[in-house]
């Protein structure tokens, strides 16, 4: 071994010079060689394919700049999302984050988190001796590992409360309009608005025979969803062997005619999904599957990109967590030195 570094009880290996986590040395190192430049990498979440997945653009910071410079970083790179790194506060081991969509700050991005996670692995890790990141966010402390080929990074569940029959009936309407069928039913088998933390989300999951991943909305009309619902994600059962449900997640109200794969999207699908499987189970007279407690689910999102999320749900501490591939683009260096210095 290096004789620089050491390993100690938490499983993180430290350097002998300074006691700090090696990649923590690493992330150091990054940002004070390059002053007045930024580093970034754009990368597909939930893929592995070039031109599947959700894009996302990473961009690593010294100290976090003024809002509407970090507005402006995200107008130029115009992606679905931007996720801003900075390194760990002093006695902390959890990179700070920030998720900028189209419109604005968001409070939660999985498909972000996951790229993040992978573009950190890439640039601090080349060595393969850190397997773990931990980050600070609006929606708490949120964590990310290398498992196998793939990212694990465990969110908050959100609970669903069940919509009454006048709003679900209310909901078939705009759904109808937007597939061009007005007068016609949509078939739906559930509608719940999101409970704490994800109150501006609705869960609809519709039938098989809907045929979700054939659908071409006009998107427009689900701003008729609006105000209360700003996230619609619609879900369905797959008939594809090894899928457990496919997925779609629509938000025009802030700027997201379609996201690719949400990873967000999961929070309330993961538990909804397991729930069911379990339930299907007890009616069936057969003994736990061990859905709430972790078994992972396929879900596919069925976007024109496409993706695959492996999710899993705890219940027991009322997490998700997803497991999705990482396909890296582009690497390069924004100049951001007359704007705003950074040492």
């Amino acid at each position: 071994m290096n004789g620089s570094l050491s390993n100690s009880e938490d499983g993180r290996m430290y350097s002998n010079k300074t006691g700090a986590p090696l990649y923590l040395v690493r992330f150091a190192a990054l940002l004070t060689l390059r002053a007045g430049r930024l580093e970034f990498q754009t990368l597909n979440a939930f893929t592995q394919n070039t031109f599947g997945g959700n894009p996302a653009a990473i961009v690593f910071l010294q100290y976090m700049l003024p809002d509407d410079v970090l507005e402006k970083i995200k107008d130029n790179f115009n992606q679905p999302i931007i996720v801003y790194v900075s390194p760990p506060k002093p006695g902390s081991f959890a990179y700070g984050l920030r998720w900028f969509g189209p419109r604005n700050e968001v409070s939660i991005c999985g498909h972000g988190t996951l790229a993040a996670a992978e573009a950190i692995f890439r640039r601090l890790n080349p060595a393969g001796d850190v397997s773990r990141l931990e980050f600070d966010s609006k929606s708490g402390r949120l964590t990310a590992e290398r498992v196998e080929d793939k990212i694990r990074i465990e969110l908050p569940a959100a609970t669903t409360v069940p919509a009454s029959a006048e709003e679900t009936l209310a909901i078939e309407g705009v759904f109808a309009r937007a597939l061009g069928k007005p007068g016609k039913s949509v078939g739906i088998r559930y509608a719940g608005f999101g409970g704490p933390g994800f109150k501006n989300y609705l869960l609809v999951e519709v039938e098989v025979e809907e045929g979700l991943s054939a659908w071409k909305p006009m998107v427009e009309h689900f701003v008729e969803l609006a105000p209360r619902t700003q996230i619609l994600v619609v879900t369905s059962a797959s008939r594809k062997e090894g899928i457990a449900y496919e997925t779609r997640m629509f938000a025009p109200t802030i700027g997201v005619r379609e996201d690719h794969v949400c990873g967000s999207a999961h929070c309330l699908n993961a538990p909804y999904w397991a729930e069911k499987a379990e339930a299907q189970r007890v009616e069936n007279g057969l003994a736990s599957g061990g859905y709430t407690n972790g078994r992972p689910q396929h879900a596919k999102a069925v976007s024109q990109r496409g993706g695959d999320i492996w999710a899993m749900y705890f219940a027991d501490k009322q997490r998700v967590q997803l497991d999705g591939n990482v396909k890296f683009v582009s690497i390069g260096m924004l100049d951001v030195a007359d704007v705003v210095t950074v040492a």
